[in-house]
């Protein structure tokens, strides 16, 4: 019973955050706290309960080392006139009356080359927002493009960490699984285009005059050289070479740039990497800017507590009488992948973790996939686990995001169409038996 006491009271507790605009990490300690206290209950002495919190702790030190990584890439991008050059050229280009659909399928197509969500939202998010800003458009409408194209890569791409997370733990062949995706994306894209064109229509990019543009060109010297860094990190995830080894790389190339084309001091760099960045220019001072080590210091704190609150539901077996009592039923398959929907809510909701609702979830509903192909199970968990932590405010998936783009934690969400088509159509699928899946070997390959 103090569990689903503790559950109910870390949902309240994150919710009211969220709504008060408090800081997550204080309601996530205070869950914390109560989850120790219920440990200490049942028998679990304190070096035992910090152990379980340190085994799953310790699986978040490379998302953090990747997240202080982004945080100095945005800031050397920044600095190095990189996002500059992307915008002023995006300006050129960019279809003004279809901006929003070309948002979305700017990021898509990122997002599948590179594998990460995160890593999309730094590479070509922020340029969009600071168009948006600029140009007075509706940022939760433009940061809902930018969501959706950023996980259609974070569920498709054969380069997503969660994805190979998924297919080590289904066992499946990881490039015939990514060929079963892309053929389920091809309702649910086509319906995100046509809804982000109508917005596109409704709200073209009209109010933005060359003020930026001439204001861009000013202050920075604007090379195409300066897209360097970006299609370094672009090519070196094509090729896949680890994240935590592309970033620093473009991170050195800005740097070289920074210093040979806007003439900026080593120390003035490096300060820039540790505390952000920050300009002079009255038209730029409030749109470029940001990044830096400390801009992720409370997201990196947020991802620990969750860890630690992972632990304490893994290591003390927390829903093995729930496993049974859903064996018991005699759910069809449209039932189960209800049920695989709301535990994926419910684990990110409290887990705040994209991992861990993929674990969590996969754990409780397996035995349920008994009779069913192991794509099935697995294409489930893509439909449900990976998308939905992004609707949630205060989960990593939906928290990191928000915070590099600075836009409004909750207004994205009403306008991040692919979050919400993929599982209704999945459904559907599931619930009239339509476009039944090969029960074929997708056996593990070598990822």
């Amino acid at each position: 019973m103090l569990i689903f006491i503790g559950i109910l009271f870390t949902l309240l507790i994150l919710v009211f955050s969220v709504l008060n605009n408090i800081f997550l990490g204080f309601g996530l300690s205070i869950s914390l706290l109560f989850f120790t206290f219920v440990a200490l209950k049942r028998g679990y002495s304190l070096k035992k309960i910090g152990m379980l919190y340190w085994v799953e702790t310790k699986k978040s030190l490379d998302i953090i080392i990747i997240l202080i990584l982004i945080g100095m890439l945005i800031s050397s991008w920044l600095s190095s006139g990189v996002i500059s050059s992307i915008i002023y050229y995006a300006l050129k280009y960019i279809n003004p009356n279809l901006f929003i659909l070309c948002a979305f399928l700017i990021t898509s197509l990122v997002s599948m080359l590179i594998g990460t969500s995160f890593g999309t939202v730094s590479a070509v998010g922020i340029p969009l927002v600071i168009i948006g800003k600029a140009a007075g458009i509706n940022l939760g409408l433009l940061g809902g493009a930018i969501f959706s194209g950023a996980y259609f890569g974070d569920r498709t791409s054969p380069l997503s960490s969660s994805l190979l997370l998924l297919c080590n733990l289904t066992n499946l062949k990881l490039f015939d699984y990514v060929k079963k995706l892309v053929i389920d994306n091809i309702i649910p894209f086509i319906l995100c285009i046509v809804f982000y064109l109508v917005f596109s229509l409704k709200y073209p990019l009209t109010s933005i005059d060359n003020r930026l543009s001439i204001e861009l060109y000013n202050y920075y010297n604007v090379s195409i050289l300066l897209l360097l860094p970006a299609i370094v990190l672009f090519l070196l995830s094509i090729f896949k070479v680890k994240i935590t080894h592309s970033l620093p790389i473009s991170i050195l190339c800005a740097f070289i740039l920074d210093i040979l084309i806007q003439h900026t001091s080593i120390y003035n760099f490096l300060n820039c990497l540790i505390l952000g960045y920050t300009n002079n220019s009255d038209v730029l001072k409030n749109i470029i800017q940001g990044g830096g080590i400390i801009s992720m210091l409370k997201t990196c704190y947020i991802i620990i507590i969750s860890c630690c609150i992972s632990g304490f539901f893994s290591g003390l077996n927390i829903f093995d009488s729930f496993k049974e009592k859903l064996k018991e039923k005699n759910l069809s398959q449209s039932s189960i992948f209800l049920v695989t929907v709301i535990l994926g809510i419910i684990n990110a909701a409290v887990g705040c973790s994209q991992t861990i609702a993929i674990i969590l979830t996969l754990d409780i509903v397996k035995d349920l996939y008994k009779d069913q192909p192991n794509d099935e199970l697995a294409l489930d968990i893509s439909n449900s686990a990976i998308l939905t932590p992004a609707l949630i405010p205060w989960c990593i998936a939906a928290l990191v995001p928000s915070s590099l783009l600075k836009i409004n934690i909750y207004s994205y969400i009403p306008f991040a169409f692919y979050l919400y088509i993929v599982p209704i159509i999945h459904f559907i699928r599931k619930k009239f038996n339509l476009f039944k899946s090969e029960n074929k070997d997708l056996n593990k390959e070598s990822i």
